[in-house]
């Protein structure tokens, strides 16, 4: 379902693409767009997931069902109603966070940083007299910000259905997001009128459609979880003894999940250096990365938590161990050919997804060259995430604070010092090698905590599947300079009849492969596909 929500979500790009481009519109919905999506790590799927699993999890252990019950109404109402709160707060109050994102747009070139702040203050001051692309933007900003309640709802209602486990149901919702936004757009933009076709007009149409699809996304889960006898009781209940033990767990966690937007809100300010559509390309390069952690990592991680949890509360360190090394390897065994993959076949993908409309070559190109420098950390940042995960299980959420924090720092320092060079390509590289601090400093802190940590199995993975995927993507190499893949965009239809068949080649070498190393997971694959197929 996971792999579906990816799907359906390259086609939700595509048609942003398409009627976007990578110009100053398209800039200013990505800009606006990040606000939601990236504060929801705050309330929703990181943060408050991992601090509200375990500790409903204690409450059902010591207190019984019913009491479980109360402390996710009274959680998840508790949540719902601040968050709307802060909607009221935040809205009027955009123009500043998007000014601060896009700096670089606000001065003249070659600005310094106090010349920019001071031309933003002015912009505030005089709204009326302000760059139409700060005007756009902060409106799109100020359209889509309720969807962070939406969205923080709808992750609390998954964890529930997943600590019950219920996985496809949740992993659903992104599909149905992304069906929603490609209908809303379409019906807009096709049957509405024609002047609603110009790329600044078409932002607000996308803008309404993404708090669409954060509505249904909502009602699709509701009905799974009124039907596991679950309720949510709206009102700030901070007088209850669970609501307050989550909201405190919350607080680290708040800094370490957090830091992650914080870090690439910093990058999309940066990104405003460059040239007009390095936030777009930003983006689209970081959509695609996600599309691979998105698939196995947060998969493997949103399925792990749960079971580690229980793990803890059992007292099972030697469980917890084997379920680490197995989330571990199970990511790695995708994570590292997908990255090998993009990072080789970046220039068809990326054509493939988004050169229609107003994306034109030049564009493809530039997002397929930063892709290339996405896909390094990739493995890292999704090793990260299973860590974090472990430490959460064992009611750490400090370390994983500190160690994003490490991580924003790294990041910014590597960014400065790259992006002249490289370019966005920079940023992007900066990213993934920032992630391998922060991931060193949570590997230190589980140390004293396990009886050993699974170097052995994980490191010896690792070795075997990256063999394997060495060979396979020199076999994509090859095989998309002798398809003409590497040349110009040959058309939906062209470059897909070359494109998927490398691709399913491509799979093929890297399963037998595994098969031909022992590895465990390539046999474990092998087995429930023949189960699938009823042999």
């Amino acid at each position: 379902m996971t792999l579906l929500s990816r799907v359906s979500g390259m086609l939700q790009s595509r048609v942003v693409a398409h009627y976007l481009g990578a110009g100053p519109a398209a800039d200013a919905f990505f800009v606006a767009y990040r606000i939601p999506n990236l504060l929801r790590r705050f309330t929703a799927e990181g943060t408050m997931t991992s601090a509200f699993l375990p500790t409903l999890n204690e409450v059902e252990t010591g207190e019984g069902d019913a009491a479980a019950r109360q402390l996710t109404a009274r959680f998840l109402g508790t949540l719902g109603l601040g968050l709307a709160l802060l909607s009221l707060i935040a809205i009027p109050a955009m123009g500043v966070l998007t000014g601060l994102q896009m700096l670089g747009r606000l001065a003249p070139a070659g600005a310094g940083l106090g010349e920019q702040l001071r031309a933003l203050g002015w912009i505030l001051a005089h709204p009326r007299l302000a760059p139409p692309a700060w005007t756009l933007t902060t409106v799109l900003a100020q359209i889509m910000f309720p969807y962070l309640t939406l969205v923080s709802l709808t992750a609390g209602l998954a964890a529930v259905l997943n600590l019950r486990g219920r996985f496809a149901l949740p992993a659903s919702v992104s599909t149905f997001w992304n069906l929603t936004f490609i209908l809303v757009t379409w019906a807009g933009l096709e049957a509405g009128p024609r002047g609603w076709r110009v790329p600044e007009a078409a932002a607000l149409v996308m803008a309404g459609a993404a708090l669409a699809g954060g509505l249904v996304q909502l009602a699709v889960l509701w009905p799974g979880f009124r039907a596991l006898g679950y309720g949510v009781r709206p009102g700030l209940h901070l007088k209850d003894p669970g609501v307050r033990r989550a909201l405190r767990r919350m607080a680290p966690g708040l800094l370490g999940t957090g830091i992650a937007p914080i870090n690439a809100l910093i990058s999309t300010a940066l990104a405003s250096q460059l040239a007009v559509g390095a936030q777009t390309v930003l983006f689209n390069a970081n959509m695609m990365g996600e599309m691979v952690l998105g698939v196995f990592a947060a998969s493997i991680a949103t399925v792990s938590l749960p079971v580690m949890s229980r793990l803890v509360e059992a007292g099972d360190l030697q469980g917890l161990r084997r379920a680490l090394a197995e989330a571990l390897r199970g990511t790695a065994v995708l994570a590292i050919p997908g990255s090998v993959g993009m990072a080789v076949l970046a220039q068809p993908i990326i054509a493939l997804i988004f050169q229609t409309g107003r994306f034109n070559a030049q564009a493809v190109a530039w997002t397929a060259a930063t892709l290339g420098f996405q896909a390094v950390g990739l493995l890292f940042i999704a090793t990260g995430r299973i860590t974090a995960q472990c430490l959460y299980a064992l009611k750490d959420y400090r370390r994983p604070a500190y160690a994003a924090l490490l991580s924003m720092v790294v990041n910014i320092a590597l960014s400065l010092a790259l992006m002249g060079p490289l370019g966005t390509g920079g940023m992007a590289l900066a990213n993934g090698l920032a992630s391998i601090a922060g991931l060193v400093y949570m590997t230190a802190g589980l140390r004293p905590r396990l009886p050993a940590l699974p170097w052995r199995e994980v490191g010896g993975g690792w070795v075997s599947m990256g063999a394997a995927s060495a060979v396979m993507g020199l076999l994509a190499w090859v095989g998309a300079g002798q398809l003409g893949l590497s040349g110009p965009y040959r058309g939906l239809a062209g470059t897909s009849l070359r494109l998927f068949p490398l691709i399913a080649a491509c799979a093929l070498v890297y399963g037998a492969l595994l098969l031909l190393f022992r590895v465990p997971e390539g046999t474990a694959l092998l087995s429930r596909i023949r189960r699938r197929l009823g042999r």
